[in-house]
């Protein structure tokens, strides 16, 4: 039998037309090929006999990992006897490293194991500040 996102196996309700009831688990979902198109194998799960709910137990899915490095770069000097400048440089996700979000997580959905998004890629910022 094949899932729609919009049965309800188990009768236990749908969640805005969702069912977020628990597939079957029949394979090691994490062996899947790990791109943002299929992030794990998608096969690994199956529809529950019905009026059951599904073996698949909570986070059996490694998500992306996230790693960041934030740099941030000071200098003061003195223009006057109580007048300074400061400047600063500051540079988040310096090596740019692309940071998913965890794929679709409802079993039947039409994007089930897919990365739709990621983090913010480096952004770089300047600033001047004048203190007196």
């Amino acid at each position: 039998m094949s899932w729609a996102a919009g049965q309800d196996a188990a009768h236990i309700g749908l969640v805005n037309g969702n069912n977020l009831e628990r597939p079957d688990l029949i394979g090691e979902p994490n062996r899947g090929p790990g791109t943002p198109r299929q992030w794990f194998d998608t096969a690994a799960f199956a529809f529950p006999a019905q009026n059951t709910f599904g073996t698949a137990g909570r986070n059996v899915v490694l998500g992306p990992g996230f790693a960041n490095l934030d740099v941030s770069f000071q200098k003061e000097g003195a223009l006057h006897e109580r007048l300074k400048l400061q400047f600063r440089f500051d540079v988040y996700n310096v090596f740019n490293r692309a940071n998913f979000d965890l794929p679709g997580r409802i079993f039947g959905a039409s994007n089930f194991g897919v990365i739709s998004s990621a983090q913010s890629p480096r952004e770089c910022q300047l600033a001047l500040k004048l203190v007196f």
